[in-house]
């Protein structure tokens, strides 16, 4: 996911009770990041997009949803500390969704039509999203939330998101009470925000897309074989392949991270997926990643976890695709933040982060 360019403004319906100075300064406009507020919680829609959405298997597969959709991030924040909260899930994978009656999960754009929550098909479940409640309290009071809707091909004007204040207060006995009527957040997405495209970058040396802490660079691109070690020598791949051959780097030199090879062995890793999608720049379906050949192991690829630091900033990595890619005149690859990082207390933790690195390949870096 991207963040929202600080110039650009979320127009925020705000309910019955007034914001306080520094959150919302005029109760009809706010700057992107900005807070809605229904009692004493806060909404903001901290990024928009228009396209795929990863999802998750049951085995832990990586993959992107079939259809395009509507992907809105979202932070709830706990504005009045004194008052902890339970605050549900937005949506749930599979289960029931805020689609009935007039306090429902809705987006509607400027002529009044509504686009419809979805979720994840099959056994699936949309990465980033949250599955339970969430306790926000003065120690813990900001939590996330992903929310998927139908694609809204030829929508017009700014949208309009509508949120259920589905918090449960915590009472002087400790239990959380459901309200009968909590309220409901409101805010207006302008249609410069929504409509944006993804920031991609031409792929070559040096030129780097970065998010958090992590630098990727698309260094080369070519059509051919590739050397292969099986337990009898060093050879040639039978087929020819489409190689991609990247580099990443800390962007942040306090930062330690642990990043897994894009494309995972079918032998060490049989129900990873590769953390990628390779497809047309005009639009189709994304082309096979090739994990392993048998038994042999790719050269060039990384094939372990690589811990960076400020000692070992940089690793290179080999990602290889079906021939057919070639066909294309112009692809887009788009990878996934797939890391652990170093935490304060020496523990590792996954990358939440729903942006991704996304690079323009033309067809003049491999049919030179």
């Amino acid at each position: 996911m991207r963040a929202l360019s600080a110039s650009l403004l979320l127009l925020v319906l705000v309910g019955p009770i007034g914001c306080k100075r520094g959150l919302i300064d005029r109760p009809d406009t706010a700057d992107a990041g900005s807070y809605a507020r229904v009692g004493p919680l806060g909404l903001a829609v901290e990024s928009v997009r228009h396209g795929k959405v990863r999802v998750r298997g049951m085995m832990g597969q990586e993959g992107e949803s079939k259809d395009d959709v509507f992907v809105i991030k979202t932070r709830f924040k706990l504005l009045d500390t004194s008052m902890p909260v339970k605050q549900p899930a937005i949506q749930q994978d599979g289960g029931i969704q805020f689609s009935f009656g007039e306090n429902k999960l809705r987006l509607v754009d400027g002529q009044g039509r509504e686009a419809k929550p979805v979720a994840a098909g099959g056994l699936d479940a949309v990465s980033a999203r949250r599955t339970g409640t969430t306790v926000l309290n003065a120690e813990n009071s900001e939590a996330t939330d992903l929310l998927t809707f139908e694609s809204i091909p030829g929508a017009t004007g700014d949208l309009t998101l509508e949120v259920p204040a589905s918090y449960q207060p915590m009472q002087p006995n400790g239990n959380y009470a459901i309200q009968k009527s909590p309220g409901t957040f409101k805010i207006r997405i302008l249609k410069d925000v929504w409509d944006a495209q993804p920031p991609t970058v031409d792929a070559g040396p040096g030129r780097w897309a970065t998010v958090g802490p992590v630098s990727v660079s698309v260094e080369a691109v070519r059509l051919g074989k590739v050397k292969v070690r099986t337990l009898h020598g060093t050879g040639d791949s039978s087929e020819d392949l489409l190689c991609v051959a990247v580099r990443v780097k800390l962007a942040d030199p306090a930062a330690r991270v642990k990043k897994p090879p894009f494309v995972p062995s079918s032998i060490g890793a049989p129900f990873a997926s590769p953390a990628l999608a390779l497809r047309p720049a005009r639009g189709g379906e994304p082309y096979k990643a090739l994990t392993s050949f048998g038994f042999g192991e790719v050269l060039g690829r990384q094939s372990h976890d690589a811990e960076l630091s400020a000692q070992q900033p940089e690793v290179t990595d080999l990602i290889t695709f079906e021939a057919k890619a070639a066909e294309a005149d112009e692809l887009i690859l788009t990878i996934w933040p797939k890391w652990k990082e170093r935490k304060p207390d020496g523990t590792w933790a996954d990358t939440t982060s729903e942006e991704d690195f996304r690079f323009r390949i033309p067809k003049g870096m491999w049919a030179k």
